[in-house]
């Protein structure tokens, strides 16, 4: 049964008609969609007997409110009204009701969780409506899975991983990749088990390149039609022809990218989450719900199982592990296994690391593998020269431009400098500190690093892959594959060597280590059995101590001990505060719950505040930052100019 704890609930006075009697009760208790905060609280409309049998919990229906007509969602159908008076509803939208009792428990739980409003969240949760396709998915025949029909796994898919000797239930399991393993391959795995049981599955995966991956290794062993897909490239109306087919049961496997973790199903044995650690996975909008956390919370409201695969361990599901609430599935090192590690020292006396951008060290793994394969080259950063300096007195050079002042970048090497920021051409940029016309590069990007390879490798095929010109997937054949994080290319048997440059420094952020450590292992688990990893870093370093042992678990119990000394999140619970310098130290005053504040700090004409308490307290500092914004909604105090993120991942 599912609980409120909401404002006292209003209605707009209006015309009264008789109550319906019957299963439901005749009012329909309603979330209307309504942009200030004060007003995200149930309201009760009547509901007329013509929409008596459509107007349930979860359904979309459009009201009066304030004399405009409005969406809403039924949240509940109680047998009285909180007022004397209330209005019918209008109709009901849709056929089918976009939300089931378990996806509306999780939007309203995601929602108090963020501090954010109802309709921020199913907004992400529930596709537009389309029509056309909700009378597709109606008319089209309704195609049963036999389970028995489901292929077993095959035995070899975890061979490199240990196991827990025993699994609890519900099972929660956070596995991190071996080396040279498919995690499509693994994601099909997990999810068969499911449907040879007859229970949905929810996979979550960062992009569409991973979707459509997935999906092909799906298709090996489940038919179409037991397949559903959602992400943000697919056009409004077979998005919701998707969603509706998830809805009705028709799919048993949703497949998509970040909204996907809301997409309904009718029995939902399992979450399959991949690379938790992707930046995509935190929404961008209020109330920036975070993927990860929402998955386990569906998890936790619904006792399904949730599994969370990445290519290296985040400190978050490491903290998981470690208070029990999830079990730990641990990669088997290789005994072939070889990383180089190559210091500023040793590229310092390599003339060769200065004239081609490569050490010797690195140019001889490449050149090894490329006798049998294609190899990666992975760098930071893309473009061309993304960064320019006055070569003389190494001053940042930027845009002509007086008020734009935008860093100063080339594109090709034919290509004048131009700035970065508004596109302005500089060929005739002049040092303001020393007059000269000189610039010089102050980084190298993907595109420079794969002219300069071509020339040291001739005759070998280069691909160039980053952000705006990413490259899916290369054969097996040799070939110098240069690409930045996040955009490397799948490799058909696997990658003779990889080659990590410009690995200096992890950002300056909370979780700056484990993201560099991630896009390490992510590049490096292509690698084909046997081949080689060089990786330009001092070998002392934690981060590069994790990729030459193959243990990014390691590495995450280093962080979360670290954090956990000086309570740090994942052991605290953080609001991040943002916004005028008077509201955030007004917004701060209003909470009352025993917390600890770092800043604030002014930044580009902002103040910014983080607010932490203990895990055990924060459904409190969640409610006080609710209670205050949804007054300073209501009052038009300065407040409302806030923004509140919860646990944000660039802290």
């Amino acid at each position: 049964m599912r609980m409120h704890c909401a404002p006292p609930r209003v209605s707009e006075q209006g015309v009264t008609s008789e109550p319906v009697v019957g299963s439901w009760g005749p009012i329909a208790r309603v979330r209307v969609d309504l942009s200030v905060m004060h007003l995200d609280r149930d309201f009760d409309y009547l509901v007329p007997e013509k929409w008596h049998e459509q107007a349930v919990p979860g359904a979309r229906v459009r009201v009066r409110f304030s004399g405009r007509l409005r969406d809403a969602y039924v949240i509940g159908r109680p047998a009285h009204a909180d007022v004397d008076r209330p209005r019918p509803i209008e109709r009901v939208v849709d056929a089918i009701a976009p939300l089931t009792d378990e996806t509306l428990a999780l939007v309203e739980k995601t929602a108090d969780r963020f501090v954010g409003t109802f309709w921020d969240v199913v907004r992400a949760a529930v596709p537009g409506r389309h029509a056309r396709a909700e009378r597709a998915v109606l008319e089209s025949p309704e195609l049963a899975l036999d389970p028995a029909d489901v292929p077993a796994a095959k035995a070899d898919v975890w061979r490199d991983y240990s196991w827990p000797t025993s699994l609890t239930e519900p099972r929660r399991i956070v596995w991190s990749s071996a080396p040279g393993t498919d995690m499509a391959r693994e994601i099909t795995d997990l999810a068969l088990d499911y449907r040879r049981r007859g229970r949905g599955v929810v996979v979550v995966v960062p992009d569409a390149a991973d979707v459509t991956r997935v999906r092909a290794t799906l298709l090996d062993a489940l038919p179409n039609f037991d397949i559903a897909e959602l992400s943000a490239d697919l056009g409004p109306e077979r998005r919701y022809r998707e969603f509706l087919r998830a809805r009705t049961g028709r799919a048993g496997v949703v497949l998509g990218t970040r909204g996907a973790v809301f997409a309904p199903s009718p029995d939902l044995g399992a979450i399959i989450v991949w690379d938790d650690g992707d930046d995509v996975y935190r929404e961008p909008h209020a109330p920036y719900w975070d993927v990860r956390e929402v998955a386990a919370l569906r998890s936790h409201l619904s006792d399904c199982d949730l599994f969370v695969g990445a290519p290296a361990r985040s400190v978050a599901t490491q903290w998981w592990c470690e208070s029990g609430w999830a079990q730990s599935v641990d990669p088997k090192r290789p005994s072939t296994w070889n990383v180089r590690a190559i210091d500023d020292r040793e590229v310092a006396r390599d003339p060769a690391a200065s004239s081609a951008r490569i050490p010797t060290v690195a140019w001889e793994v490449a050149r090894e593998g490329l006798t049998r394969g294609p190899v990666l080259v992975q760098v930071m950063r893309r473009g061309y020269l993304p960064g320019l300096a006055c070569r003389e007195c190494r001053l940042p050079a930027t845009c002509v431009d007086q008020e734009c002042r935008g860093p100063l970048e080339i594109t090709s090497g034919h290509a004048i400098p131009r700035c970065a920021r508004c596109g302005a051409l500089a060929g005739s940029w002049q040092c303001p500190s020393c007059g000269s016309q000189h610039v010089r590069a102050m980084s190298v990007g993907a595109g420079r690093t794969a002219e300069e390879l071509g020339r040291a490798f001739p005759g070998v095929p280069v691909v160039w892959s980053e952000a705006d010109r990413i490259v899916r997937e290369v054969p097996n054949t040799p070939a110098l594959v240069v690409a930045t994080p996040g955009a490397e290319p799948w490799a058909e048997g696997g990658y003779q060597g990889v080659v990590i440059l410009d690995a200096k420094v992890a950002a300056p952020t909370l979780i700056g280590g484990e993201q560099l450590v991630r896009r390490w292992f992510n590049a490096v688990r292509l690698i084909h059995d046997g081949a080689q990893v060089c990786v330009v870093a001092d070998p002392a370093i934690p981060e590069v101590q994790a990729l030459t042992r193959w243990d990014s678990r390691w590495y995450a119990q280093r962080e979360l001990e670290q954090r956990l000394s000086i309570g740090l999140p994942p052991a605290s619970r953080v609001a991040e505060l943002t916004g005028p310098s008077s509201a955030v130290a007004l917004l701060e005053r209003s909470i009352s719950v025993d917390h600890r504040t770092l800043g604030p700090v002014d930044i580009a004409g902002s103040s910014r505040s983080y607010l932490l308490v203990p895990r055990a307290r924060a459904s409190v500092l969640t409610h006080q930052l609710a209670s205050a914004l949804r007054t300073a909604s209501m009052a038009e105090t300065s407040v409302r100019e806030v923004r509140v993120r919860m646990d944000p991942r660039d802290m």
